[in-house]
């Protein structure tokens, strides 16, 4: 007779890893908020796309709201050569997380099909162009990173249990899931960097295995590590040093038999017949596909420089910048470092030479991101293209982990306990930057402005500021917003440029120009001001920026022209505020009125503060 307990002692790692796949589930769904990018648009649409709409393209998009805002073309959709319209990022991630949007897929039917059925509507009502559907997108990209990223957690514990006992894979495997940007890069959004992760640990797992099986299930493990090293280019190009990594290592240890993994190569003619097809048959083509939009050269030419300047700023930013640093968000991983020494300590069997073999991939991929121009990742929480190395990195931790606690039961010196502490300290501050990036979400590259030299700032760091976020949002100081906005008030007195300079009457401009402003302003009310270091979204005090024609027509931009009231300025204080604006398009002369407000809550007529500008957009270059 079946017995779920009898069943659970024969089979304790199966349990392990069902609750582990549970608790990661539970964790990374629990801000109940999609953390993701529009670069991840056409990954999330993808495999919709093609089982709803029955095609590949993306010409339906083209009047779509993909298309507000972004100019004749979105920068994450490409026009291709054969006029079609596709994704400018690999679809690698789309091919791997196809089979959880087919049950998406079956799900939406299943919904439709009960809504509709005794509705008189035909039952093809899902229009994936809609601005209606954005939500039902956003949500199941967040439910298909989580599912994908807890499953490589899985992987990652199968993989590290082969090599330290179950105390220290599971505390390692904690540091991965939980203290590492895995949490808030690769299980929010369907980033390349958690997908990547994914099919990496997949290619280790396998040939770890295949280290320790013969014959037949060897072979078809080898095979599967082949498929995986053919995906992993199409998922993140930078990752074709881990599959060429893996493959290299099966020819020199496998010989004959890795002629399997080579048969699953076949794998990446995927990714690579797409971007042919798309781009034109072409060697460069088979990697890079839509990269090409963004260069009109090469893309290496254009975003990499490979001088020792570019080099050093990669690397102490990559590592060390307040709100892009490694070491900073995770401070944990330092102990990869003693992790090196304990396992060149090991005998150099045939997983240590996989390892040995992926940590100098993992340092050339890491050395190929401090040449990279763009390395502080965009806009996005903390170092998002060092995810690619952490599966790599906290392996290293793993035997780090497991020599410590050997030592701590033998021994118990009072160092082995005080290097156990300090890891713990740096596991729980890694833990806490990970929670406030999950839960304290704010627009922290884009408020007051953009800018990457606020990378190097301590004051108002990306961790500081979301931080501040998360503390407001349990404290909910404006708990009676119709009190707080009897008693808001200000005065705006003045409008400069960034360097402090009043702005002439009228101000000249060229069209569609942007500048950096300033306002000087003063609070005269009996309300407490919250600036944007606070991280708060409704209550925060603003300055809102409307363009009127001389008939008193509103002139919509997009975005919308703010700037951002700096500090927590009381009544009877004077403040500051900064931000980027954008001017309109079409020649003439606007008057500019500037407008004080506390953003999410409605303005009241009487307290309201205002400045007027007047602007001229000239219709030839201003000199």
């Amino acid at each position: 007779m079946f017995s779920i307990n009898h069943w659970g002692k024969k089979n304790p790692q199966v349990i392990i890893c069902l609750f582990i796949f549970a608790v990661c589930s539970f964790v990374y769904l629990a801000n109940q908020n999609t953390i993701s990018s529009s670069d991840n648009f056409p990954n999330s649409l993808l495999a919709f796309n093609w089982l709803i709409n029955h095609t590949l393209h993306f010409d339906a998009f083209r009047d779509s709201y993909a298309y507000r805002g972004q100019g004749d073309t979105p920068y994450f959709l490409v026009e291709a050569p054969n006029r079609h319209l596709t994704s400018t990022y690999p679809i690698g991630v789309a091919i791997i997380t196809f089979p959880i949007y087919a049950i998406f897929f079956l799900y939406l039917k299943l919904s439709e099909f009960f809504y509709l059925s005794g509705a008189n509507i035909p039952l093809d009502a899902i229009d994936l162009t809609s601005p209606d559907f954005r939500a039902y997108r956003e949500a199941f990209e967040k439910l298909a990173a989580t599912i994908a990223t807890s499953i490589a957690v899985v992987i990652f514990y199968l993989s590290i249990r082969l090599k330290v006992n179950t105390a220290a894979a599971l505390v390692t495997t904690f540091v991965f899931a939980f203290a590492t940007n895995t949490w808030v890069i690769g299980s929010q959004g369907l980033w390349q960097h958690g997908i990547a992760n994914l099919v990496l640990l997949s290619i280790i797992f396998c040939l770890f295995k295949a280290n320790r099986t013969v014959g037949t299930t060897r072979k078809m493990l080898l095979l599967f590590a082949g498929i995986f090293c053919g995906l992993l280019p199409g998922v993140r190009p930078t990752s074709l040093l881990f599959s060429l990594a893996a493959i290299g290592y099966a020819l020199f240890t496998y010989c004959r038999e890795a002629a399997f993994l080579v048969l699953g190569l076949a794998s990446a003619f995927l990714s690579a017949s797409w971007n042919c097809y798309y781009f034109g048959f072409h060697i460069k083509n088979f990697l890079v596909g839509g990269y090409s939009r963004f260069s009109e050269t090469s893309f290496l030419k254009s975003y990499y420089q490979f001088t020792f300047e570019q080099f050093q700023t990669g690397f102490l930013g990559s590592l060390f910048s307040p709100s892009r640093g490694l070491l900073i968000f995770s401070p944990v991983v330092v102990f990869a470092l003693p992790g090196i020494s304990q396992f060149l300590k090991q005998k150099f069997d045939r997983d240590e030479k996989l390892i040995a073999v992926m940590v100098i991939v993992t340092l050339a991929v890491f050395g190929q991101y401090c040449f990279f121009e763009i390395w502080t990742g965009g806009w996005c929480f903390g170092p998002r293209y060092m995810t690619d190395i952490l599966p790599i990195v906290c392996l290293l931790i793993g035997y780090f982990i497991q020599s410590q606690f050997a030592l701590w039961q033998r021994q118990r010196r009072i160092f082995i306990n005080l290097s156990l502490s300090l890891f713990f300290v740096c596991l729980t501050f890694s833990t806490f930057t990970q929670v406030v990036g999950a839960f304290g979400a704010t627009n922290w590259d884009g408020i007051p402005y953009p800018s990457t030299a606020r990378v190097w700032q301590w004051r108002d760091s990306q961790i500081e500021r979301f931080t501040r976020h998360v503390f407001f949002k349990m404290m909910k100081p404006l708990e009676q917003p119709r009190r707080y906005l009897r008693h808001f008030s200000g005065a705006i007195e003045q409008i400069t440029d960034v360097t402090n300079q009043p702005l002439a009457v009228p101000l000249i401009v060229k069209p569609h120009k942007e500048m950096i402003l300033k306002a000087a302003l003063k609070n005269t009310g009996k309300s407490q001001w919250y600036g944007y270091e606070t991280g708060m979204e409704r209550g925060s005090t603003r300055v809102k920026l409307r363009f009127l024609k001389p008939t008193g027509e509103e002139v919509k931009i997009f975005p919308a022209s703010i700037l951002y009231i700096s500090g927590m300025p009381k009544p009877g204080d004077a403040a500051e505020a900064i931000g980027a604006v954008t001017f309109p398009s079409e020649p003439g002369v606007y008057q500019v009125v500037f407008d004080l407000f506390a953003q999410g809550m409605r303005q009241l007529p009487d307290n309201a503060a205002v400045f007027e500008q007047t602007v001229q957009v000239a219709a030839q270059p201003v000199s």
